[in-house]
């Protein structure tokens, strides 16, 4: 058995950079889905766990584009919603729609598709929270190849959206679960996977994204995405020159994706040639004054120091100031037991 799982695609998502920048990131996650789409043509099926596009900025056109790219692949796609592309009742129009091999779970109900000797059961969003519990009381034919689909939270019971325990899950028995919602991909053990999204956004997604694989038994993740996002913190007191920090650079850049770096610097650099030189599609510079005492949050990241200061803002008036100011002498001045 051959499958493929992924989500969080949010194609037409709304950004915060301005129109172009946002078109062109909008754009490659369309490209990017569709490149997944083309170069899998040889699996049994797809999985998507929720998100997969943006529903409050799509259009019917939006819907007829993705649905042909879908009808162009082929093989049998099933497909349950998330918080940001959830089926409402007003939402008749998508199944009249859709491509025949995209199988969507239109309830907030379990409910499972069959596919010779697999069962796939899912769960969809109809509305932007998840509102029930999910019911573990699931009994499996174990004669089947049984997978989960699912866009949810794990283990945080303060979430506004489906929230599985991770152990009640596991004790159902799937063969595999295949979860959406968190960007990162993960492997939770015991079968129950994160596919990740299958691109950045922004510069909070410094990870790796694509989706995972299935393949008899064997998972493995697949970077297929298009950009990748850097935020990177330096001193040039730690180079001879400009050149020697674009050297630097280039050793941690990913020569063959779309890069878009933001840096943090204790001095003014030359932003025209740092974006030439690194062939960069986007490049942010903040110059940030090296004396200040924010920087050591880099220095020293999970330290008693760090977690202090990240009580305060950059900005402080003087009370604030005075605070910061005798929190550090009484942790400068401590000592290890």
């Amino acid at each position: 058995m051959k499958f493929i799982h992924l989500a969080d695609c949010h194609i037409g998502d709304s950004l915060s950079f301005d129109r172009s920048l946002s078109n062109k990131i909008r754009e490659n996650k369309k490209r990017s889905f569709e490149n997944i789409l083309k170069n899998n043509k040889d699996v049994d099926f797809l999985l998507i766990a929720g998100d997969l596009y943006e529903r409050s900025y799509f259009t019917i056109s939006d819907y007829k584009e993705l649905f042909s790219m879908i009808e162009g692949f082929t093989k049998d796609v099933f497909y349950v919603t998330g918080n940001h592309d959830y089926i409402g009742n007003e939402d008749d129009l998508i199944n009249l729609l859709k491509p025949n091999n995209l199988h969507l779970y239109s309830t907030d109900e379990i409910e499972y598709y069959q596919i010779e000797n697999t069962r796939i059961y899912g769960i969809s969003y109809s509305d932007r929270i998840f509102y029930k519990d999910f019911s573990y009381d699931i009994s499996l034919d174990d004669d089947f190849f049984n997978i989960l689909l699912v866009h949810a939270t794990v283990n945080d019971t303060r979430s506004n959206y489906l929230n599985l325990n991770l152990e009640k899950l596991v004790n159902i028995g799937f063969d595999y679960v295949g979860l959406g919602h968190i960007h990162k991909w993960e492997d939770f053990g015991s079968r129950v996977y994160y596919s990740g999204s299958i691109e950045p956004s922004d510069f909070s997604d410094i990870y790796d994204y694509g989706y995972l694989l299935y393949e008899n038994g064997e998972i493995y993740h697949k970077d297929s995405s298009i950009m990748k996002f850097y935020d990177i913190n330096l001193s040039m007191d730690d180079y001879k020159n400009e050149n020697d920090l674009i050297s630097y650079l280039k050793t941690k850049l990913d020569s063959k994706k779309e890069k878009y770096l933001r840096l943090r610097i204790d001095k003014n650099i030359n932003k025209n040639k740092l974006k030439e030189e690194l062939n960069l599609e986007h490049l942010e510079i903040d110059v940030i004054e090296n004396d200040s005492v924010f920087n050591l949050i880099d220095l020293y990241p999970n330290s008693l120091l760090t977690k202090y200061i990240g009580k305060f803002t950059d900005k402080l008036d003087t009370t604030e100031k005075l605070a910061l100011d005798i929190g550090l002498d009484a942790i400068y001045r401590s000592k290890n037991d």
